[in-house]
C-alpha cells in the first residue's frame, strides 16, 4: 500500500505530531501524555473499530511506541506513562524489539485459507471438485464447498475455476515477511518471532489495519535539539522523492536547519567513501585470485540476519581482521543510510590510521585464514 495515503498512514502523522508537540510544548508530560488518546480519538461513534474504547487503547499503544517504549502487557497492570522519565532524554534508545504488533489491532486475518465465494456458478463441470486431490470440495444447495479440516491448500481449484470464484486468503503482512517471522499466538493474532526478523519492515507496511508498528526516536531527537549540543542530519537519499517536486534539497535542508539542526549531509558521503575503499579491496584481492567474491551492504535487512548467524568466537574479533581471515560475507559500509543508522547502529566509521594500524593494510599480505567463517558487517 505505498504511495497511498491511507488512514492508517494519516493516523501514524498525527501520532508522531503529537508526540512532537509534546517534546516542544508539553509542561506537564505524564498528564498531557495521558489525555492524547481523547484528544485524538475525540468522537462519540467509531470510525474504524467496533467502539471507541478500542480507537484509543491502539491510539495508546501508538503512542508508546512512537516515543520508543514498548507495548504494555495485556495480562498485567501497567501505566501508559511507565518507562517515560527514562525515555524523557536525549540520548535514550530505543526499547528493543524495533517492530511490535499491536495485539488489539489486529484483526486476526486468516493465515491461508481458500474459500468459494458467491461467484460461483455452480457449473456441471465442478472443476474445483475434480481436481482436488483430497476430495475437499463438495457441492451443496448447487454450490462449491470446501471443507477446510481436508483442504491441503494446493490453489488446484483456484487455478482451474472459469469464474475466478474461490478465494485465497492470506495474512498481507505474513506474505510481505521475506523471511517467515510473522506467526500467530493462541487467539491467532500475528505475532513477530524475533529471532527471524530482520527488521526490514514490510510487514508494517502491508497491514491494512495498521497493528504493526516501529519504534521511534523523534521525541528524543527533539531533546537533543533542545539541549544545545551539535546535532547533524544525515538523510538518506531518498527524500528527494517523499515531498513532491516544489521540495527542493535546498528547501530541504533550510527547514532542517531551521528546526535546530546544525548541519545537513546526504548520506552518499559516507556511501562514496566506502565504495572506494571496498573498491580497492575487490582490485587487490577478488580481481587478483586472493579471492573468490566479496559482498556488502549497509541494510540493516541483510546485517541483521547476518549477525545472528556469527559465530560467538567470531563475535571478539574485529571485523575488517575477520575478512580478511575468510571474507564469506565481508564488513559493509558505514551507516549510510537512515535505515541503518535509525537504531541499528552505533558504530562509527574507523579513521584511517585505525584501520592501518589495527587491522592489516590492503597493500600487505592477508594473515592466516584460521579462524571460523563470520559473516559479521562493519556497522552491526
Amino acid at each position: 500500500m505505498r504511495g497511498i495515503d491511507t488512514q492508517v498512514r494519516k493516523m501514524r502523522r498525527r501520532i508522531f505530531k503529537e508526540v512532537a508537540n509534546l517534546a516542544y510544548n508539553s509542561t506537564n508530560l505524564k498528564d498531557d501524555m495521558e489525555a492524547l488518546p481523547y484528544q485524538i480519538i475525540d468522537y462519540d461513534e467509531p470510525e474504524f473499530r467496533e467502539n471507541i474504547y478500542r480507537e484509543r487503547a491502539i491510539v495508546r499503544e501508538r503512542l508508546r511506541l512512537a516515543m520508543g517504549l514498548s507495548l504494555r502487557p495485556e495480562n498485567k497492570p501497567s501505566h501508559l506513562t511507565q518507562g517515560l522519565e527514562e525515555s524523557n532524554i536525549s540520548e535514550k534508545y530505543y526499547e528493543p524489539p524495533l517492530m511490535q504488533v499491536i495485539p488489539s489491532a489486529c484483526n486476526s486475518c486468516p493465515v491461508n485459507v481458500y474459500q468459494v465465494t458467491d461467484r460461483c456458478m455452480g457449473c456441471v463441470a465442478h472443476p474445483c471438485r475434480e481436481v482436488c486431490p483430497k476430495g475437499a470440495i463438495t457441492m451443496k444447495n448447487g454450490k462449491s464447498v470446501i471443507d477446510e479440516e481436508m483442504c491441503i491448500k494446493c490453489g488446484k481449484c483456484k487455478a482451474i475455476c472459469p469464474y475466478d470464484a474461490i478465494s485465497h486468503q492470506t495474512r498481507p503482512c505474513a506474505l510481505a515477511c521475506g523471511v517467515g517471522a510473522i506467526e500467530s499466538d493462541e487467539k491467532g493474532r500475528a505475532v513477530i518471532n524475533n529471532d527471524k526478523c530482520v527488521s526490514c519492515g514490510q510487514c508494517m507496511v502491508s497491514c491494512p489495519f495498521g497493528a504493526i508498528a516501529d519504534k521511534s526516536q523523534v521525541f528524543q531527537l527533539i531533546r537533543a535539539l533542545q539541549s544545545g549540543k551539535e546535532i547533524i542530519a544525515q538523510i538518506a537519499p531518498a527524500f528527494a522523492g517523499q515531498f513532491g517536486k516544489d521540495v527542493t534539497p535546498a528547501k530541504f535542508k533550510a527547514a532542517l536547519k531551521a528546526l535546530g539542526f546544525a548541519e545537513v549531509y546526504e548520506t552518499a558521503i559516507g556511501a562514496d567513501e566506502g565504495a572506494l575503499y571496498e573498491a580497492r579491496q575487490y582490485v587487490e584481492n577478488v580481481a587478483t585470485g586472493k579471492e573468490n567474491f566479496a559482498l556488502t551492504s549497509c541494510c540493516p535487512s541483510w546485517r541483521i540476519p547476518s549477525r545472528k548467524r556469527a559465530s560467538t568466537s567470531a563475535m571478539t574479533t574485529p571485523c575488517w581482521t575477520i575478512w580478511w581471515k575468510n571474507p564469506i560475507l565481508p564488513p559493509t559500509a558505514p551507516a549510510i543510510c537512515a535505515a541503518a543508522s535509525s537504531g541499528r547502529s552505533r558504530t562509527p566509521w574507523p579513521p584511517r590510521s585505525s584501520r592501518l594500524t589495527k587491522t592489516p593494510s590492503p597493500r600487505s599480505k592477508p594473515p592466516p585464514r584460521t579462524a571460523k567463517w563470520c559473516c559479521i558487517p562493519y556497522n552491526i
